[in-house]
């Protein structure tokens, strides 16, 4: 017979027989060591250590590990090695970008958002926000950048989805109405006497009737199912929502000759070309994908940038420039007037101050053709959108870091125009003499 193993001490008597009783065929012997070691030590003696066992394995995983702070891992999604390990433990909290990075990234910036009172683009698609923060601004700003088609690709298919539930509520309406003509007919039928054979009546027809035009039916109930005057001839039918499903896969996502081309994978394309343009599904559903791709590259990608823009900017770009040219010149002016004064020896100290004014005009126009922010439209509470083209800026939040600009900006060009005088108000008079 052949003898067990040497006895392994066990971490504990209730793992043990947790153990024995799992693989009680296989390891038959062990029943025996585990008698022995309770004979040994105690019934009571071993329980009592397993329990004060439990509780130190219970107080020592709450803390991290000395071992696991010298570990070679990293958190960073983006950061692909050899020796990383995926199957790393995480104390006390969870990694939003290991699993999604760019999901990750909508939520933590929409929340942003939100806790600023500004909306985000799923709000301003759905809501009535207020200017400049709306979508023909943003449609406004995609133009410029060349990428206001993919706005328009998610307008077209909210349209559509709205014409789709329009479809299945006229289906339903009118199963309905069919549902209660034939409640009604039989109710006729259960209420009329029946017909005796005595009554009956024939009527004798031409063999020559006239077949391009059929009879009028003596009982309308039973002529058509469909009441007269109820517009569902012009209502909408799977044929023109299958139609416009295709108008809106060619005029966005045709890989070949699109009007409008979206940013969309190749994936999504032949995906698209085979629901649409060969089966003719007019779902929702079929764009739901291609939906999600176009809306979490506005989000992520053109959205921030018109909300940066919107905040930090309200000066169009053909002003910004020729508020450069005007600064320019009015520099020009009161640096002449400043050394016109100096090399003539005409005036006083007091007298140097008048450059003061075309200097603060000067690096005011300066500074916001830099910008591209002029603290005198946000005191008046206006936007410029195109040259000369100004909107009125009802949104509370962009109203309040306007002004708070406006105002630090303000005191900065004060700041510079005053250093700029004070250096030639001080500067002694030398009369250039003729020789």
């Amino acid at each position: 017979m052949e003898q067990p193993p040497p006895l392994i001490h066990q971490p504990s008597t209730l793992s043990t027989y947790a153990k024995i009783l799992d693989d009680y065929e296989t390891s038959r012997w062990s029943i025996r060591q585990a008698n022995s070691r309770l004979h040994a030590h105690g019934l009571e003696s071993a329980l009592e250590n397993d329990l004060v066992r439990q509780a130190n394995e219970k107080n020592q995983d709450n803390a991290i590990p000395l071992n696991d702070l010298n570990r070679r891992q990293s958190n960073n999604p983006y950061i692909t090695h050899q020796l990383v390990s995926s199957k790393h433990k995480t104390y006390g909290y969870a990694d939003p970008f290991a699993i999604a990075p760019v999901e990750a990234w909508q939520e933590i910036k929409d929340y942003n958002l939100r806790v600023n009172g500004l909306p985000t683009l799923d709000q301003m698609m759905r809501l009535n926000t207020l200017s400049p923060l709306t979508q023909s601004q943003f449609s406004t700003f995609l133009k410029r950048r060349n990428a206001h088609q993919n706005l328009n690709f998610l307008v077209e298919l909210e349209t559509h989805e709205k014409l789709w539930r329009a479809h299945l509520g006229t289906i339903e309406r009118q199963s309905r109405q069919r549902l209660s003509r034939f409640l009604q007919s039989l109710e006729s039928l259960a209420d009329s006497p029946p017909p005796s054979a005595a009554a009956a009546t024939f009527t004798a027809s031409s063999d020559t009737q006239d077949l391009l035009h059929p009879p009028t039916p003596k009982d309308f109930t039973y002529a058509s199912r469909t009441p007269h005057g109820t517009g569902h001839e012009q209502s909408l039918s799977r044929h023109d929502l299958v139609q416009n499903a295709i108008r809106i896969y060619r005029t966005f996502c045709s890989a070949l000759d699109a009007a409008q081309p979206i940013h969309l994978p190749d994936d999504h394309r032949a995906a698209l070309d085979d629901l649409v343009e060969k089966n003719q599904r007019p779902e929702p559903v079929v764009f739901d994908s291609a939906r999600a791709y176009v809306f979490e590259i506005l989000n992520v990608f053109y959205y921030p940038q018109f909300v940066d823009a919107v905040l930090y900017k309200n000066v169009a770009t053909a002003s910004a420039r020729a508020l450069l040219a005007l600064g320019l010149v009015l520099l020009t002016t009161g640096l002449s007037v400043e050394f016109g004064l100096i090399f003539s020896g005409t005036g006083t100290y007091a007298t140097r101050w008048w450059g003061f004014l075309p200097f603060l005009l000067a690096w005011s126009s300066i500074l916001t053709s830099l910008t591209h922010f002029a603290w005198w439209l946000a005191f008046a509470g206006i936007s410029e959108t195109h040259f000369m083209v100004y909107i009125h800026i009802q949104d509370k939040t962009v109203q309040r870091i306007h002004r708070k600009r406006a105002f630090l900006w303000l005191l900065l060009t004060i700041l510079i125009s005053l250093i700029t005088t004070i250096t030639f108000a001080f500067i002694p008079a030398h009369r250039l003499v003729a020789h």
